[in-house]
């Protein structure tokens, strides 16, 4: 009895896909922009199916919108997805493969990878104005010239 359970949970482990390698090109990817993955994968039976599920994320908090993307096999082994990051706030994203085979469903652990946000330097930039400087400036030298003259007019007549 003992043997039979043991071979039975032994099969099963060895049914589980394995991920050998997972590469993203640009290794380090920017928001906004398009991530090929290509995933190396080996198991003892048929793969049906394998997904991409990848979720952006600004710190701890994921974006509503998700992405479910089906994997292309570009060889006997590899399968290859592309994926168009869409948040511009993101700071990560994370990415989980979902493998289907003959008898199995198998979703991998999640991988987070961070992404390249440009440091915003302040010191360097302009302050940004609102434009409103040229026009007081113009009113008030208007006003300055009438409220001068008015008040030559007031003096001479006294």
């Amino acid at each position: 009895m003992i043997i039979l359970l043991f071979s039975i949970s032994s099969s099963k482990v060895l049914a589980d896909p394995i991920i050998k390698q997972v590469t993203i090109d640009p290794a380090e990817p920017p928001p906004l922009s398009t991530i090929t993955f290509n995933a190396t994968l080996l198991s003892n039976e048929p793969i049906k199916e394998t997904w991409l599920l990848i979720q952006e994320c600004r710190n701890d908090m994921c974006f509503v919108h998700d992405f479910n993307i089906s994997m292309m096999k570009t060889t006997n082994n590899t399968y290859q997805a592309q994926c168009t990051l869409i948040q511009e706030e993101a700071t990560q994203f994370k990415y989980r493969l979902k493998i289907v085979t003959n008898k199995t469903l198998y979703i991998s652990n999640t991988t987070i990878i961070p992404l390249i946000v440009a440091a915003k330097n302040n010191a360097t930039q302009e302050p940004s104005t609102p434009g409103f400087e040229i026009p007081l400036l113009v009113l008030s030298i208007v006003l300055i010239l009438v409220f001068d003259q008015w008040r030559r007019k007031s003096d001479g007549k006294l």
